[in-house]
This record gives C-alpha cells, structure tokens and sequence, in this order.
C-alpha cells in the first residue's frame, strides 16, 4: 500500500527516512523533504533521472544534505 503526501510528511517529521519514486509531482517531493529538515530525516528520490535537474535542485534545497537522488 502507497502512503500519501501527508502521510510521507508526517513520517519525516518524526525523523523516520523515507524513499519514495520519482513519479510524485516535484512539489509533493519538495513538501516530504522539507518535512523532514526539523528532525534531520533523509529522503530518498528513485529513479531520479526522471525529474530535470532543476527539479532535483529544487528538492535537494528543500532538505539540504538530507536528500539522497538515486539514478538506477
């Protein structure tokens, strides 16, 4: 079972890593991975080769050390 957005945020939150595909919009990423700048909690983007590198720049900024872009 996938988990939404909010739910990918609230797991952030509480510090918990998550990984997710990149086919979620580049917003929905931006929104999980700032989620996670209080508590230090890694997003990992698979397949990210998908999302223009602006995108990825966007994301990475959102969270900034603590987003790992997996391009296999």
């Amino acid at each position: 079972m996938s988990k939404t957005t909010t739910d990918l945020c609230s797991i952030m939150r509480a510090g918990g890593g998550v990984s997710v595909p990149s086919n979620k919009t580049t917003t929905d990423l931006c929104s999980i991975a700032r989620a996670g700048k209080s508590s230090g909690a890694t997003l990992i983007v698979k397949n990210a080769g998908q999302k223009t590198t602006i995108d990825l720049c966007s994301i990475g900024r959102a969270n900034p050390g603590n987003v790992i872009f997996d391009f296999d």
